[in-house]
């Protein structure tokens, strides 16, 4: 049988590719080979993907596996609601753990209690949040209210990291998880690494899970997400390669230290660019993120590093498109190395 290989830390997402190129055989299991992954396919995938994501097309016997109902079908099925308004129940949520955040139509209001105990018991969930408002304010936080349950502090395991939170508290999103593995592939042994904008640890921690840098400067402002980030370097056993730093990453003492510096922040990163270019040192790369209008795109952010080299010059290593993040604007991300002024 048709199959592709590859290595754990890329097989989340190629296989979330696979499934959305209608490639994935769902009617087998995915075989578990320790630091490798072999995932079932209907087709031979395209070069280009197999090279992203460092895979290989094999032949293998995979087993079978029962056809599982999606669970949407389950919650409507048991939600104890009129059945015109099922329709109405979210097939989308975001699960954290076993705590899951849905957005309800308002139509739904008085039936809060009864959607969030179906979708807790089908997915296995000790407490429901609802979506009020989405994220806001300079510490980005969830603005959400409480349908069941009473500890919406989890721990949501991801490519092999565990990130532990309070998902009514802390913003965590499921779209910038391919930035997060990506970020756990990049090499960077003996490197120095400021993470300017860490929370709870997204990028820091991928990086000091699987590669090995010398020291990881951890920066968070907000002191509730600080200290998970802190729990979470102790969680994931990297207490040698990650030093919180509680505060304002423009209070960060030294320069030119810094082989590469992550910029995983939206709407007003470029504000931050200056410290970034103090921290750097000669030929150090920078992850630079950035909401952006489409048809400004790829211009506008790589434009806005060059207007902080002051002389040096900039070498553009990748531009990606990470996701949506509103009609007509997307989060992308810019890696770039930097070279002083000569």
């Amino acid at each position: 049988m048709l199959g592709v290989r590859v290595r754990r830390t890329n097989a989340k997402v190629l296989r979330k590719k696979l499934a959305c190129a209608g490639m994935l055989d769902k009617s087998h299991a995915i075989i578990d080979e320790h630091e490798d992954v072999m995932i079932p396919v209907l087709s031979k995938p395209p070069p280009d993907l197999l090279r992203e994501y460092v895979a290989k097309v094999v032949d293998c016997d995979f087993p079978g596996r029962k056809t599982m109902r999606d669970p949407i079908d389950e919650i409507r099925d048991i939600a104890t609601i009129p059945e015109g308004l099922k329709p109405l129940l979210p097939d989308k949520w975001e699960k954290l753990g076993d705590v899951a955040i849905i957005k309800l139509d308002p139509r739904l209001d008085r039936y809060e209690s009864k959607v969030a105990g179906a979708y807790a018991s089908v997915l296995g969930l000790k407490s429901v949040l609802k979506d009020v408002a989405g994220i806001s304010g300079q510490f980005r936080t969830p603005t959400t209210k409480l349908l069941l349950g009473t500890d919406t502090v989890t721990t949501h395991v991801e490519n092999g990291v565990k990130y532990r939170f309070d998902a009514g508290k802390i913003m965590f999103s499921s779209g910038n998880m391919e930035e997060r593995i990506r970020m756990a592939n990049v090499v960077c042994d003996g490197e120095v690494v400021v993470d300017m904008f860490a929370g709870i640890g997204y990028f820091s921690l991928p990086l000091a899970v699987y590669q090995k840098p010398r020291k990881i400067v951890a920066c968070e402002i907000n002191p509730v997400a600080h200290r998970y980030l802190v729990e979470n370097v102790k969680l994931n056993h990297v207490e040698r390669r990650v030093e919180p730093f509680l505060g304002d990453n423009r209070d960060l003492p030294g320069k030119d230290f810094a082989d590469r510096v992550i910029m995983g922040y939206v709407k007003t990163t470029h504000e931050f660019l200056p410290v970034a270019m103090r921290l750097l040192r000669d030929g150090g790369i920078v992850h630079y993120h950035e909401t952006c209008p489409n048809e400004l795109l790829p211009v506008r952010p790589i434009q806005r590093i060059v207007d902080h080299l002051h002389g040096g010059r900039a070498e553009i290593l990748m531009f990606k498109v990470i996701k949506s993040y509103a009609p007509g604007v997307s989060h992308v991300v810019v890696d770039a190395r930097i070279f002083r002024p000569s």
